[in-house]
């Protein structure tokens, strides 16, 4: 989706899957406690558990190992022993210390098993480049008011790179398909959708990629932070929103109603990622990084003015960032070098999280333009650039 010369908006679909349908049920692609109303914790976590033989379960493992980490709940990974990886950040009403840089890049799910990548799986791709981190994208509806089934399919691979020390986070929305709150009466039924897919999948780290406009009212906003509440108090879900960016500025209106309103419900906002990318053709020819880190820092600035009490380290920790790797859907190009400015910026600032989209396109191009960056002198060299935010 092309968008606006102010705007960096995904289509977090992009040249990448123009036709292709993002996990079954939608066309493809393209999102301590809180305390009274209007508080975050920062960092706040959910805990992700993938066992070997009851999905859902609490806690499983496979070696009886544990370290811990910094922001963002716990995650309870395995196979069948005991193994876990817990990640700290508590406190309330912003307070909460800083953390680790997630490092995420986008795996669309249509390349599950699909021929033309550098990749056939989760397991393989993690063989192959290192990655320990995935976003899996999307998760769509399967019917009124309920998520699809997709992800549920990929299960033994999800638990393979998990068991070999990933971690997987699940997006919600998109630029296209289908919404899992599409025929949602209210936030009860859309929280018990959400709640059905961490049933399925045991998947508990959360995006919502926020893009449809009829997505993106104070009314639609008002029922999401709602539902998140009920579903985070109920299954501890660590929840992240994906928004569209603006040069300078950071979140646009409509983005710090999704954060605001979520905030106001109660619910705990780990990270707000801008879609740095899709800015205009009048940034052809020129480095993108500054441009992003623009929007970054205006986001970190409305991060502050909203959430009441919020440090600039706390306030760095929640923001994240999300460019398209090498050519995007119009004159810009996020080169190799922007990808390393903007690592090192991620670094300096202890930023949240660091992502792509899409880990797909993170290759040398072959019989399609679409199923790469157009920049690539060797597969992978943009996790490679990126990974340094997370040793």
């Amino acid at each position: 989706m092309k968008s606006s010369i102010a705007i960096g908006w995904v289509s977090l679909c992009m040249v990448a899957c123009s036709g292709e349908v993002g996990d079954v049920g939608g066309s493809g692609g393209e999102g301590a406690s809180a305390g009274a109303a209007g508080t975050v914790l920062v960092g706040a976590g959910g805990s992700t558990t993938v066992g070997s033989s009851t999905v859902g379960s609490n806690t499983t493992g496979s070696s009886g190992s544990s370290s811990t980490g910094g922001a963002g709940g716990s995650q309870s990974t395995g196979g069948s022993g005991g193994s876990s990886v817990t990640n700290d950040a508590g406190g309330s009403g912003g307070s909460g210390p800083s953390g680790p840089t997630d490092f995420a890049p986008y795996f669309p799910s249509w390349t599950w098993g699909a021929g033309g990548y550098a990749y056939s799986s989760l397991a393989d791709l993690e063989s192959k480049s290192g990655l320990k981190q995935v976003t899996l994208a999307f998760v769509l509806s399967g019917g009124t008011c309920k998520a699809s089934g997709g992800m549920a399919q990929h299960l033994s691979d999800i638990k393979a790179f998990i068991a070999a020390g990933g971690h997987v986070k699940a997006s919600f929305g998109g630029a296209s398909g289908t919404y899992v709150e599409t025929g949602c009466a209210d936030a009860g039924s859309l929280a018990k959708a959400i709640g059905d897919f961490v049933d399925a999948t045991g998947i508990t780290d959360l995006d919502f990629d926020i893009e449809q406009n009829t997505w993106l009212t104070d009314s639609a906003n008002d029922m999401r932070g709602k539902a998140l509440k009920i579903v985070q108090d109920a299954k501890n879900i660590r929840v992240a929103f994906t928004l569209e960016a603006v040069p300078t500025t950071g979140l646009t209106d409509r983005g710090r109603s999704v954060v605001s309103h979520a905030v106001a419900a109660g619910a705990r906002v780990a990270h707000v990622n801008l879609m740095t990318m899709d800015y205009g053709d009048s940034y052809g020819g020129k480095p993108l990084a500054p441009v992003a880190i623009g929007s970054l820092n205006g986001a970190h600035s409305q991060l502050m003015n909203m959430i009441s009490g919020l440090t600039s380290q706390q306030a760095w920790a929640m923001v994240g960032v999300i460019p398209m790797i090498g050519k995007n859907d119009d004159a810009e190009v996020f080169s190799l070098d922007d990808a390393k400015t903007v690592a090192q910026f991620a670094i300096d600032n202890k930023i949240g999280l660091v992502s792509f989209w899409s880990i797909d396109r993170d290759q040398l191009c072959g019989s399609s333009a679409d199923a790469c960056s157009s920049v690539n002198k060797a597969n992978f060299d943009f996790t490679h650039a990126f990974a340094v935010v997370a040793p």
